[in-house]
């Protein structure tokens, strides 16, 4: 049994991995739970800007409950902390209420729900008759990233290995542990992939009609995210294209116009189970659009289908993210394939998509710098140093949720941004301003493509960009989430599934500089978006303290 302290007074144990606390939700009882939570935070040493605002999250809901039952529950505070990541449970009787409903001036439950995600709002449910508060504290990525590139060093060290192996003992090896591996990582992950990303597109289409009741904000707030995002992910392939000079699959004029009518007619699918079967991403958002726009424009007829859609994708989302557990495994089994077959010399091949991909991050970070400093006539060397330590914190951990708490310090007491359009701003563009996370994709495919001796054509780079732009949006919010797509990239595009590990090294190698280049460039889209819409204070823009 876990301790159960009434006094409503943490007393955190390093032994311990769950404690419970029992007290009554009065005025008193708010304050005793807020300290306790604050209490196990520093014990699991947490950032002190991310324990204060979690604790003042925790105190305004449960004093919501508190004001809803005039003081009149008992409340039960459950603290675990469970592979790595931190869960606050609290449990209270009662009638059916949210007390994480939100108000007029937010989103509703879509915007919510990426926050809930960063673990600076809890997720409510009611269950058993009972209501239920949840707050998730994911494990800092930058952990996981360090585990995979030991992955990449020792399967680097087995490899150089190998040339000193006899050849039957590496036969053996590959076929009866490391294929198996392999292929069992594979194949469980293409089971869930192409459903996450049908319901993310759903989802996603439901939250538009979100942004309209919240008005004129949350439409340019989508629709600049998600233009933007198509926008710079074709000009990053039509820069990249001169780079890899693939060989064309086709040869006159006549030949490419049928080839891109062959791709538009082969958006729409048969039957609405064969894009799943195939893989065929183009198709999967073919339908999801469809089923997304319907369930938008019947609105509270269908609300509880869009609830289930919601559900589902919190179901799929954490199937996925047990199965990138195995990631690890999966790196270094096929990386180890890769060296004894091809030899440790493939990855010196990196550093033109590596180059490449850095120029580009910096050419888009240094067009909305210029552009931010000539409208609103702040000097770069004011600029710049406001937005560094978001940018060196997710430079070091690749983990844009590593650096949440600190984009909301910035855009409030450096930047000028209205705290109001802040909060939803930051949650939203973390997933739909994804025009670095592109990049991933982008030359992970041309990258491939080259290595593989892919024939493409035009129709096939218009392809690269449409599902590029796609799998950026859509990517899930999960450690290994990027590798976990590269699988529906490689198979729209033609390429063997084998060279997924050869993206997925590369994918790990640029994470660190592209996520942070897009944390810093989200700052720059939102002063953008707050000016448009009368929420900048200038004075603080141009201030340099």
């Amino acid at each position: 049994m876990p301790p159960v302290d009434r006094s409503g007074a943490l007393r955190p144990k390093k032994d311990m991995r769950t404690q419970t606390i029992i007290l009554d939700l009065d005025r008193p009882g708010v304050d005793s739970a807020s300290e306790a939570i604050q209490s196990w935070l520093e014990s699991e040493g947490l950032q002190h800007r991310d324990i204060l605002r979690i604790r003042l999250t925790m105190e305004d809901v449960l004093a919501t409950v508190c004001d809803h039952a005039d003081g009149a529950i008992q409340a039960e505070l459950h603290f675990s902390k469970r592979l790595g990541d931190l869960r606050l449970r609290v449990r209270y009787d009662g009638d059916k209420f949210d007390p994480t409903a939100p108000s007029i001036n937010e989103l509703d439950g879509w915007s919510s729900n990426l926050l809930a995600r960063t673990g600076f709002r809890p997720a409510w449910r009611w269950r058993a008759k009972r209501n239920e508060l949840m707050l998730r504290i994911p494990s800092k990525k930058h952990r996981t990233e360090l585990v995979l590139l030991g992955c990449v060093a020792a399967a680097l060290v087995v490899g150089l290995l190998g040339q000193f192996m006899p050849e039957a003992v590496k036969e053996g090896t590959e076929y009866y542990a490391l294929s198996f591996l392999s292929q069992s990582f594979l194949h469980l992950l293409s089971s869930f992939i192409g459903v996450l990303i049908f319901l993310s597109i759903v989802t996603g289409i439901c939250g538009i009609g979100s942004a309209s009741d919240f008005g004129r904000v949350g439409k340019l707030m989508i629709s600049r995210f998600i233009v933007i995002t198509i926008l710079v992910c074709g000009i990053f392939v039509f820069a990249v294209h001169f780079f890899f000079p693939l060989s064309r699959g086709a040869g006159g004029g006549g030949s490419q116009l049928h080839a891109i009518l062959e791709m538009i007619f082969d958006i729409i699918p048969s039957n609405p189970v064969q894009p799943f079967l195939e893989g065929n991403t183009l198709q999967i958002v073919f339908l999801a659009t469809i089923i997304g726009v319907v369930l938008l424009l019947t609105g509270s007829a269908t609300e509880g289908i869009r609830s289930l859609f919601f559900q589902a994708q919190t179901l799929v989302t954490r199937c996925i993210a047990g199965i990138c557990m195995l990631l690890p495994i999966y790196i270094f089994s096929s990386l180890v394939m890769l060296f004894w077959r091809n030899g440790a010399g493939v990855i010196l091949q990196f550093w033109k998509p590596i180059v490449l991909s850095v120029f580009l991050c910096l050419s888009l970070a240094a067009g909305y710098i210029l552009v931010v400093c000539r409208k609103f006539r702040v000097k770069a060397s004011v600029l710049i140093p406001k937005l560094l330590p978001d940018f060196l914190i997710v430079l070091t951990t690749a983990s844009s949720s590593a650096a949440f708490s600190a984009s909301m310090d910035i855009n409030e007491t450096k930047l000028g941004i209205d705290p109001s359009f802040s909060r939803t701003a930051v949650p939203v563009g973390g997933i739909l301003f994804a025009a670095s996370v592109s990049l991933f994709y982008i030359m992970s495919g041309a990258f491939l493509a080259e290595y593989y001796h892919v024939e493409a054509n035009i129709a096939w780079w218009i392809i690269l960009w449409l599902v590029c732009s796609l799998l950026a949006m859509a990517t899930p919010p999960v450690a290994g989430g990027m590798v976990s797509c590269l699988s529906i990239l490689l198979m729209q595009m033609n390429i063997p599934q084998e060279g997924m590990v050869i993206g997925a090294t590369l994918t790990m190698i640029m994470d660190f500089y592209c996520t942070s280049i897009r944390v810093a460039v989200l700052h720059l889209e939102m002063l953008l978006q707050a000016d448009r819409l009368g929420l900048l204070d200038l004075e603080i823009l141009r201030s340099k303290n």
